[in-house]
């Protein structure tokens, strides 16, 4: 393997954009011909490599599986058949209810707010920018593109406008929790004296690692995938009134030797493993130290009974450090926990107080990986589902802030352990989010963009 030829890769899966607001315009195609020019139009303002100007707007365009088909992506390369053939179910297929482990509110049938079909999203353009005026100025231009060559955008939001993000305060989102804390530190140059950094085949496709395979593995679609990710762009609701009202009325029950808002926090720190300022709970699990808020070099093997740090609690789900698989996923995951690279921004305005005033608020979440099913599938069955580590005994249990309580058969229980032996457990969990889109995309490298606006 030779170091990542970063001119060929959209940045997007080099760095975490710093842009404070983002806009994802969803696209269906019409005719190949015109999606094509669309695309050759767009190819010189796409963000490619790592870009040091942190001044003008950043573009991306990634694609569906449907996306592409309708490109004709693969006419030139055997025909669909033949990409049929070659092509990971796990990015094929419509986005999978049980891998993603939801039921109820958050199913398929209910995204987009019913607008359209997801079979209708071909193209998802990702724009980031610093100011209303350049994210305006960018997303005209776009449409104006999309207009001239005969593509139809998307409207999913309920007042019938592209999803904006727009960062609050800092790096907070909206249940109050720090994000951009912890990313996988990827060996991009092939470094041989950095054991430390995760190989990029984990996250670019066509870098053949023994787990994290990439697909397709043969010439020609191989060469048409490779410097690309998989991605999961995921558009999630978060209840905030709901949240900030179960943290008010149980805190103080799980701890009345704390003051109110002393107790909220420390049963906010418990759900996801680090305190609302970044502070991991494995570092410091008593009471909050700020100066700690970026803390990322811990690990959980001093902490075997969860004391410090619950089994469930979010952090340690998504990402267990050196916490045991069990059997099964031992023999999957050699290396430990399977890793993606996250990126994405909250959206909607900041609720004051805790009655909800009815405006839809979130999380847009975009997760970038070689292999969806065994990585970011993986991750999300682990969410719904607690049977990958012998340390649960609970092996219905969910993760407390994404778990979707309505899937068959799960557990809405949360324990956490306390150092006298006697466990404290929350019973009845609230629904504290709601999955409201789900597309699986391609990020396609320079090279590829290249020879699909020249055919």
């Amino acid at each position: 393997m030779t170091g990542i030829d970063r001119s060929d890769v959209q940045a997007l899966i080099l760095v975490p954009y710093k842009r404070p607001i983002s806009r994802h315009l969803l696209f269906s195609i019409d005719r190949a011909e015109g999606a094509r020019r669309f695309v050759a139009a767009l190819l010189p303002h796409i963000t490619f490599g790592t870009s040091d100007d942190e001044t003008k707007p950043l573009l991306n365009l990634s694609m569906t599986w449907q996306g592409l088909l309708k490109l004709g992506a693969f006419d030139a390369l055997g025909g669909p058949h033949a990409a049929e053939q070659a092509f990971p179910w796990h990015f094929k297929e419509r986005p999978d209810p049980d891998s993603l482990r939801i039921a109820g509110p958050s199913s398929p049938e209910t995204w987009w707010n019913g607008n359209f079909d997801g079979d209708d999203i071909h193209l998802i353009l990702h724009v980031y920018a610093n100011a209303d005026a350049e994210i305006e100025a960018r997303t005209a231009a776009v449409r104006a593109a999309a207009a001239e060559n005969g593509l139809t955008e998307l409207l999913p939001t309920r007042t019938d406008e592209a999803i904006t993000g727009r960062a609050l305060t800092g790096r907070q989102l909206h249940f109050g929790y720090q994000d951009g804390i912890s990313h996988p530190d990827v060996n991009w140059d092939d470094l041989l004296d950095r054991p430390d950094l995760l190989p990029k085949g984990m996250f670019v496709i066509d870098e053949w690692l023994e787990e994290h395979q990439s697909f397709p593995r043969d010439p020609p679609f191989r060469n048409f995938v490779r410097n690309g990710s998989y991605m999961a762009f995921v558009w999630i609701y978060q209840d905030v009134a709901t949240f900030r009202r179960f943290l008010r009325e149980t805190g103080p029950v799980l701890r009345p030797d704390l003051s109110s808002a002393a107790a909220q926090e420390w049963l906010a720190a418990k759900l996801m493993g680090r305190w609302r300022s970044g502070a991991p709970l494995a570092a410091t699990p008593e009471v909050d130290d700020q100066d700690r808020a970026m803390e990322n070099d811990f690990s959980y093997g001093q902490d075997k009974i969860g004391t410090r740090c619950p089994f469930a609690a979010h952090i340690r789900i998504v990402n267990g450090r050196d916490q045991p698989l069990n059997a099964a996923n031992r023999a999957m995951f050699p290396g430990g926990f399977p890793r993606v690279l996250r990126r994405g921004t909250p959206y909607g305005a900041e609720l004051k107080g805790e009655d909800d005033d009815g405006m839809d608020r979130g999380v847009v979440g975009m997760f970038l990986c070689a292999n969806l099913n065994q990585q970011f599938y993986s991750l999300t069955r682990w969410m719904g589902k607690t049977d990958f580590s012998d340390v649960y005994t609970d092996t219905r249990g969910q993760d407390p802030l994404t778990g979707e309580r309505a899937f068959p058969h799960s557990s809405s229980e949360f324990e956490i352990p306390m150092a006298n032996g006697i466990p404290l457990k929350l019973r009845g969990l609230p629904q504290f989010i709601r999955l409201q889109g789900v597309a699986l995309c391609l990020l396609p490298s320079a090279s590829t963009l290249r020879d699909l606006a020249r055919n």
